[in-house]
């Protein structure tokens, strides 16, 4: 998909554009090592804050997972921009760091070696990226910008490495436009974040077809009513209850109930299961549960009461 929104460069790229900085939204698949699960995650700019006598946007990371009830929002990052320089900072804030580590260098020259320590994760990958190719992407198809936007290929030297960052301006880089990768996990190219999509003041920027269905919380977002209809019956239940997954969701892998108290009371392997399916809770105790369907790429859950 990369390479077929890719055109040879247009004059019309000369102009640099910042990340958008208010009213913006990336939504985000990660890869949860404790539950070995993908979840959906909304990283936004909001407010301003002062460091070390430097100005800085405050990066909240955004989560309705395990909770579904309530947005967990958690101050994941600072960011500072200077559009001279062509440059990202990012005080890793989540890392429990107070400094700031470039994270991107978007006036270096194909060719160029760059040190982008905001994505450098311990041992597991070097802080030295060289930029491969910089091409452009005509974005006219989102309508607000109807001209084309550079992408920049950087890949990581340490030997081995699968990392890579690849940024279109302005706009995203496709796994995670801010660092969030942990000191323990490291980087893992089989199970890395993807940005499915970018929306700033109430537009699509970015993302795929249809975009209304991929930004927000895939799985129990307002925008996306279809998706969330998760039918359970009968609702209160004592013993055996069905469960039949909505039209469209697709790759069910896991089933899981939660207390009150966002406790795992019961998991369940359903990728066999199909669509419909029964499962028995006799053995819950009387009492108020979120039951949560899991797939590869989102997660539906409804509210279960158990009345024995």
């Amino acid at each position: 998909m990369l390479f077929a929104l890719a055109f040879s460069f247009n004059a019309a790229a000369q102009t640099y554009y910042p990340l958008p900085e208010e009213k913006a939204y990336w939504t985000v698949l990660e890869f949860d090592y404790n539950t070995w699960q993908y979840n959906d995650v909304i990283y936004t700019v909001m407010g301003d804050s002062v460091i070390n006598n430097l100005n800085y946007k405050v990066v909240y990371r955004l989560d309705d997972y395990p909770t579904i009830y309530d947005t967990i929002s958690t101050l994941h990052c600072f960011m500072r921009q200077s559009v001279e320089e062509k440059k990202i900072w990012f005080i890793r804030n989540y890392l429990g760091e107070t400094q700031e580590k470039l994270g991107y260098d978007l006036s270096a020259a194909v060719g160029d070696t760059v040190s982008l320590p905001a994505f450098q994760f311990s041992v597991f990958d070097d802080s030295l990226f060289y930029l491969a190719f910089i091409d452009s992407i005509d974005m006219s198809f989102i309508g607000e910008l109807n001209e084309y936007r550079k992408f920049y290929v950087f890949f990581s030297l340490k030997y081995g490495s699968s990392m890579s960052l690849e940024f279109i301006e302005g706009i995203k880089d496709y796994r995670s436009t801010f660092p969030n990768l942990d000191i323990l996990s490291g980087f893992d190219p089989f199970h890395q974040s993807e940005t499915v999509c970018v929306q700033v003041n109430g537009s699509f920027w970015f993302g795929y077809e249809p975009y209304n269905e991929n930004c927000g919380f895939l799985a129990v977002g307002l925008d996306n009513p279809e998706l969330n209809k998760l039918e359970v019956f009968p609702n209160p239940v004592s013993n055996i209850l069905t469960v039949q997954l909505p039209e469209g969701f697709k790759y069910a892998e896991l089933l899981t109930i939660y207390n009150t108290l966002g406790e795992v009371i019961l998991q369940k392997d359903i990728e066999s299961a199909g669509n419909s399916f029964a499962i028995d809770v006799s053995a819950l105790n009387q009492g108020l549960y979120l039951l949560n369907i899991n797939s590869h790429s989102s997660n539906i859950s409804v509210k279960l009461i158990i009345k024995h």
